[in-house]
């Protein structure tokens, strides 16, 4: 079966929208793998939740949901993330608010995936940048696969099996953009349309944002997962930014959440 991977779309439409359409044009799906923080930041969260549910769902809860939720303190965000997590809790149907409630930050999916959002140590906060953060989470979860969110950052963790086995990476189909090395785990940083071959290594993978990417390119992140062939597939596509920005300044977002987005950052 096929699923697109998406995490971290923070309330915006449009750029989901332009990650559904780039993952079936990859070919058909069964369902959608969503790491969290649906809502918050951005000016559509209803929308984006209806969107979402429009699919075959399993979907997790990041700490923005929970904040906008009433179950994490808005204190613990900066200034423009209170503003735009007190909109969205403001705008929030019960209807979707119900669905949220009933999600975890942390669940296995079937006996190959675990969805986390930070990580499978802290599902709620932690964020996995490096292959340091990720070898301590490998033992967290007991499934071979888990995919993650909350850095807004595209990456793949690989656990070695033997300390000492080489560098190269013989099962990636085509070469990646910079390797990380750690003793026990590597971190790679997939370009645009990379497939990464998985077989039966044990991988933390984290999609990047849909709605909010951080790692300078400012289209929406995603990652169609084949558990036939055992392939991952990366992607970016572009939307709408200024559809996006134009709605979050007619509910008087915050300034710098609106301008962040031209930059990916």
């Amino acid at each position: 079966m096929r699923y697109g991977l998406v995490s971290d779309i923070h309330s915006n439409l449009p750029a989901l929208e332009a990650a559904l359409e780039s993952i079936q044009a990859l070919g058909p799906i069964d369902g959608l793998l969503c790491m969290g923080d649906i809502v918050g930041y951005g000016p559509q969260p209803n929308e984006v939740i209806e969107r979402l549910r429009s699919f075959e769902l399993f979907s997790i809860v990041g700490n923005h949901d929970l904040a906008v939720l009433g179950r994490l303190e808005l204190g613990d965000f900066n200034a423009d993330a209170i503003q735009a997590n007190r909109w969205n809790r403001e705008k929030l149907t019960d209807t979707n608010r119900e669905w949220l409630e009933q999600l975890q930050p942390m669940s296995p999916f079937n006996e190959k995936v675990t969805l986390a959002h930070g990580s499978p140590l802290e599902p709620v906060w932690e964020y996995l940048t490096t292959p340091q953060a990720a070898a301590r989470s490998f033992a967290k979860f007991e499934t071979q696969l888990c995919f993650v969110g909350h850095t807004h950052l595209p990456r793949i963790f690989r656990l070695k099996a033997n300390p000492s086995e080489g560098d190269g990476f013989p099962r990636i189909i085509r070469p990646f953009k910079s390797v990380t090395y750690h003793p026990r785990t590597e971190m790679i940083i997939p370009p645009p349309d990379q497939v990464f071959e998985i077989k039966d290594e044990r991988i933390i993978l984290n999609p990047g944002s849909v709605g909010q990417p951080r790692d300078g390119d400012s289209r929406a992140s995603f990652a169609v997962y084949d558990d036939k062939t055992q392939t991952i597939t990366f992607g970016r596509a572009a939307y709408d930014i200024y559809l996006t920005q134009h709605l979050m300044r007619q509910v008087s977002l915050p300034a710098r959440l609106i301008l962040r987005l031209d930059y990916g950052l």
